[in-house]
């Protein structure tokens, strides 16, 4: 429930080590330097990989400020204002980004602190940093080059220009997830080559680049700062990413990765159970939630609409309520959701409608998602309670929980003036 930027990011520690990083930040080498080190590992990130490169792959050297001056740009050109205003909204009301934080600001300066080189696919170039020792920027140029082959050969700037326009920021984790899963695979084949081993014979993957990320988290300041929905969601595509491409690549040559991207995973819960994907496929099923702007009256409007997914799921299960088994078990029946946004001129209230596997993995997710909602709003009171549901009256706003057969429906935070206008709704 987040959207990235075009930009196919590298997070710094991911690539080595956050210590190393911040240890060097002075120590500037020349441009020419850092782009003759990229044409040569990019000569063994293509023989890594099995991709030879289709035309030459633009680089280029930027400061730190250039660097955050184009990401600022690329927000503006990618989303505007008032949808990331909505997005932030979401988030608050799901309890999962605090209030008085601006939601726009607080992601660019995480983003941007985290950075150590990025291919545009828009520019089609590769763009380093001048401010990190050529030494320490190898293995984000065996990263990222591995993105620009990605796109050369199967068109990564379209993709991620659709997923863009897609209201589905599950289907985009999913694709982020094979982009930046196969990029840490050819990043560590990289770093172990001279030991003769290769990534897919290391641990599970999620466990190895969890440890580099909590590494991540005591060197900078502003992740330090974000809240665990923000941290896990970029987390996901190059620790569970990786996994997927170790999982793939433990049973069948890297050839066989280039045929995820003519069918890329339709979700994060294909990712998180690759038999899902591999073996019995689970497409997830559209929700579509009706727009309620008709019965609350002029001023109404949806301003928001996105996909959680079974990821996003478990992560706001798992921050409300619920130890971690019980968190992942619900949420390991999702089938599909549809979250929305509606605002009016004073107040705003948030819809979020799911489709289970079945009735049964229905009535663990409704019981799971009551606990996160009564640790969300413990002051509130509970009332019309039967097993198809309640709602909690909280300061002047209704929350209902309701379920029917293999769906759950929650809404939060809705004025009470308006509660009656939704009843049957």
């Amino acid at each position: 429930m987040m959207k990235r930027t075009g930009i196919v990011l590298v997070v710094a520690s991911l690539l080595g080590g956050a210590a190393a990083w911040l240890s060097g930040a002075e120590a500037r080498s020349p441009g020419e330097d850092i782009l003759k080190t990229a044409d040569e590992i990019l000569v063994r990130v293509s023989k890594l990989r099995g991709l030879e490169p289709t035309g030459p792959i633009s680089k280029g050297v930027r400061t730190r400020q250039e660097i955050t001056e184009f990401l600022n740009e690329r927000v503006r050109e990618e989303r505007s204002e008032a949808e990331l205003e909505a997005e932030g909204k979401a988030l608050r009301l799901l309890g999962v980004f605090p209030e008085g934080l601006q939601y726009r600001e607080f992601m660019l300066q995480l983003l941007t602190e985290q950075i150590g080189g990025y291919y545009d696919p828009q520019k089609k170039t590769l763009f380093l940093a001048d401010w990190l020792p050529v030494d320490q920027q190898k293995p984000v140029m065996a990263h990222e080059l591995t993105h620009a082959l990605q796109d050369q050969h199967f068109d990564l700037g379209r993709t991620m220009a659709a997923d863009r326009r897609s209201q589905n920021d599950d289907r985009t984790l999913a694709h982020q997830a094979v982009f930046e899963g196969d990029g840490t695979a050819v990043m560590l084949d990289y770093l172990l080559e001279p030991t003769g081993k290769t990534f897919f014979q290391l641990p599970d993957l999620v466990f190895v680049m969890r440890a580099q990320y909590t590494l991540l988290e005591s060197q900078f300041k502003v992740l330090q700062q974000a809240p665990e929905f923000i941290k896990e969601t970029l987390f996901f595509p190059y620790g569970y990413g990786g996994a997927f491409l170790q999982k793939l690549r433990a049973k069948q040559p890297w050839s066989a990765a280039d045929a995820l991207y003519k069918d890329l995973p339709e979700s994060t819960e294909q990712i998180l159970h690759p038999e899902k994907y591999f073996d019995r496929r689970d497409t997830p099923r559209a929700v579509v939630v009706p727009d309620p702007s008709s019965h609350l009256g002029e001023g109404w409007r949806v301003t928001y609409r996105n996909v959680l997914g079974e990821f996003q799921l478990a992560t706001l299960l798992r921050g409300g309520g619920n130890t971690e088994d019980q968190a992942r078990r619900a949420a390991a029946g999702w089938d599909g959701d549809q979250v929305l946004l509606v605002e009016g001129a004073t107040s705003h209230f948030l819809i979020l409608s799911t489709v289970w596997d079945s009735e049964q993995e229905a009535g663990e997710f409704f019981e799971s998602i009551g606990n996160w909602l009564l640790k969300r709003f413990p002051q509130a009171a509970r009332s019309d309670d039967s097993p198809a549901g309640y709602r909690m009256a909280d300061t002047g706003r209704h929350h209902f929980l309701k379920r029917d057969g293999d769906t759950v429906r929650l809404i939060i935070g809705l004025p009470q003036a308006e509660s009656a206008k939704l009843k049957g709704y």
